[in-house]
């Protein structure tokens, strides 16, 4: 204990010097909780305000916390339900996109049809984002569509949404100006659907054929053999193209660290226009 008072103030004020931080320390600041979106403003916004402020009040929608997102897409869904200007719905579609709630694809769905092109685009990225069994279903349609480049944009977001069951409606289109195709089936195929894809190299355009066989290289043997991969690289390695083997220097370059030996031996192989089949690392 300490008597003198005076020794007591000097204990005092070194013990509030030692607490104090580090010279060139800043104090941590507390976190700030996210603050919550006035639904209620928000709504009266969309019903009743101007466009400047329909927009305004789409915007902060879109940027919602991941917590408030379903009651914010409901809102959103509220303006694609009741209509409003070409760059209010097109603003709409894209906070569905941002909000991803599988809940709206219902009512975005009907703008991948619409007479405008710019809402077409906008409902169609909106569901590769918002996905679910509906907006797959509709994905598979644009396909088929006329619009060419919907139909680019759709095979991108079939595999965003790593829907297999589009596999067969993806060969349809492939090479019909849908390279995308290609992309997505070698994400998606099964083995017999991906030996399908290879048994056509040399029958479609390298550039066409190629963003579908780089991720058949890339994906795990739980999914692709090895014995699956080695036979791709030789078929490959026949070609003896300059095309492929910059193809195959860029997956190279890309194969991950702790993959296949024999895989990677195969494409430096293949590469070099040495065979592959059986070959050692």
């Amino acid at each position: 204990m300490v008597r003198n008072p005076l020794a007591a103030l000097l204990v005092s004020v070194w013990a509030g010097l030692v607490a104090l931080p580090a010279s060139g320390d800043k104090p941590a600041k507390p976190a700030q909780a996210a603050p919550k979106l006035d639904l209620a403003r928000l709504k009266r916004a969309l019903e009743a305000g101007n466009e400047a402020e329909k927009l305004a009040a789409l915007a902060e929608l879109a940027a919602a916390p991941k917590g408030s997102a379903p009651a914010a897409a409901l809102l959103v869904n509220d303006v694609l339900t009741r209509g409003a200007s070409a760059a209010v719905l097109e603003k709409a579609l894209d906070a569905e996109h941002e909000l991803a709630q599988p809940s709206s694809s219902a009512v975005v769905v009907p703008y991948v049809r619409h007479r405008n092109a710019p809402l077409r685009r906008a409902a169609t990225r909106a569901l590769a984002a918002t996905g679910g069994p509906i907006a797959v279903t509709a994905l598979r349609g644009l396909l088929r569509g006329s619009d060419p480049a919907l139909r680019r944009q759709a095979a991108s977001a079939l595999a965003t949404l790593e829907a297999g069951e589009a596999v067969d409606d993806l060969f349809a289109v492939l090479g019909k100006d849908v390279p995308e195709a290609a992309a997505a089936i070698g994400e998606l195929c099964k083995p017999n659907d991906c030996q399908k894809l290879i048994e056509l190299i040399g029958k479609l355009p390298f550039d066409v054929m190629q963003t579908g066989l780089e991720p058949l290289l890339l994906r795990p043997e739980t999914e692709l053999s090895e014995a699956f991969k080695l036979e791709l690289l030789e078929r490959l390695r026949k070609l003896q193209t300059p095309e492929v083997s910059v193809f195959l220097r860029t997956v190279l370059a890309r194969f991950p660290k702790d993959g296949n030996v024999r895989v990677r031996a195969g494409i430096e192989a293949a590469a070099s226009g040495k065979p592959v089949t059986n070959r050692k690392p």
